[in-house]
């Protein structure tokens, strides 16, 4: 049953790539790719995509558990999260982001 946790786990770890993605392509176009030149509205805005990727995760994680009729909070079911969303950024999401930039620059090259 544990292995069956992990990889549940992992999974919703992936999945919760997808929804990193989701609000950074939405960052992305709504503040621009350049950190440094960040207006206050566009921390805002950053930091209210990340309190809603943890809200979905949490709400993700809550649903599991009582789908699959999880017993207790693990230290694997939180490892088994960590893993899935850092094999998520580490391969799926720096194509995402090769491709934000790509547009971004043809887009932002265009109206000048």
């Amino acid at each position: 049953m544990s292995i069956f946790v992990f990889i549940t786990c992992a999974t919703l770890g992936i999945v919760s790539g997808i929804v990193y993605d989701v609000l950074y392509i939405a960052r992305c176009a709504v503040c621009g790719i350049h950190s440094k030149a960040y207006t206050v509205k566009d921390r805002v805005f950053t930091i209210a995509c990340d309190i809603l990727y943890c809200l979905v995760f949490c709400a993700g994680f809550v649903f599991i558990s009582v789908m699959f009729d999880f017993d207790s909070l693990r230290l694997y079911m939180l490892a088994g999260c960590l893993l899935g969303a850092v094999l998520y950024l580490k391969s799926f999401h720096v194509f995402v982001a090769f491709f934000v930039k790509k547009v971004y620059n043809v887009i932002t090259s265009k109206k000048k």
